[in-house]
């Protein structure tokens, strides 16, 4: 069986929702045995933003803050080449890898952009939809009213005017 290298998982990781990738952040931390002062040392990303996001009061991230901390959770950056001493097609492909990520994730906040901006049409619309029915249930009691008015003194008159109705 072939071994799946980090770089399999960090699309699939990056590609969760805000809430389960903080989730998945957690528990790979605590599995890991990371501290968040270990994990801001390890990413670059300073302690503070690394204790927002981890305490879940900050799910509105930017990519270049959560990269670095999944890219050592799931052990990506102990291989990644430093530029001082890789060469630089080596280099080069690390960086290329990551742009294509950054697509991957650009391309899925763009999909949710569209879902909430058809999810927002869609509620004009219901909301459109449910007062025009409530007007036109409005105009069917008041013509039920009417009929109902017109009976009535059709009635009364039968009674007055047995003979001619």
């Amino acid at each position: 069986m072939q071994k799946r290298s980090e770089e399999d998982y960090l699309p699939q990781v990056m590609s969760l929702n805000p809430t389960d990738l903080i989730n998945w952040c957690r528990n790979r931390k605590q599995f890991l045995g990371l501290s968040n002062q270990k994990l801001a040392d390890q990413s670059g990303i300073p302690v503070g933003t690394i204790d927002r996001i981890m305490a879940g009061k900050y799910t509105e991230f930017r990519y270049s803050s959560i990269q670095p901390i999944v890219s050592v959770l799931i052990g990506f950056l102990e291989d990644t080449p430093k530029p001082e001493t890789a060469d630089s097609q080596q280099v080069q492909n690390y960086y290329d890898t990551i742009e294509g990520y950054k697509l991957v994730v650009e391309n899925k906040n763009h999909v949710i952009d569209e879902l909430n901006a058809t999810c927002e049409r869609l509620k004009k619309e219901i909301d459109y939809l449910t007062t025009e029915n409530e007007r036109k249930h409005e105009a069917i009691t008041s013509q039920q009213q009417h009929t109902r008015w017109l009976e009535a003194i059709i009635d009364d008159l039968r009674q007055r005017l047995p003979n001619e109705i």
